[in-house]
């Protein structure tokens, strides 16, 4: 198994990520995914619904730093007088 590290590339959560090529590798039929004929049936429908979760969660990250954003201004004053009014 080698890895190789992918560059200016993060994850969800500021992981490195990296290309895993494996050659020679036993899997027994127990670790196999049955269902799974190719990628299409197998790894790319994994991914398509993670990508809806990733989706999900920015949208979520959005929305809070909106809100704390909004609290901040409404909040906060400057000179003396408040940087925002709602």
């Amino acid at each position: 198994m080698t890895t190789t590290k992918i560059k200016n590339k993060y994850s969800m959560r500021m992981v490195q990520n990296a290309d895993i090529k494996m050659e020679n590798v036993f899997v027994p039929d127990y670790n196999k995914l049955t269902l799974s004929k190719d990628f299409a049936t197998g790894t790319n429908a994994m991914l398509e619904r993670s990508r809806l979760s990733v989706a999900w969660m920015i949208g979520g990250l959005a929305a809070g730093a909106y809100e704390s954003a909004l609290k901040y201004c409404l909040e906060r004053k400057q000179f003396g007088k408040p940087l925002a009014k709602f």
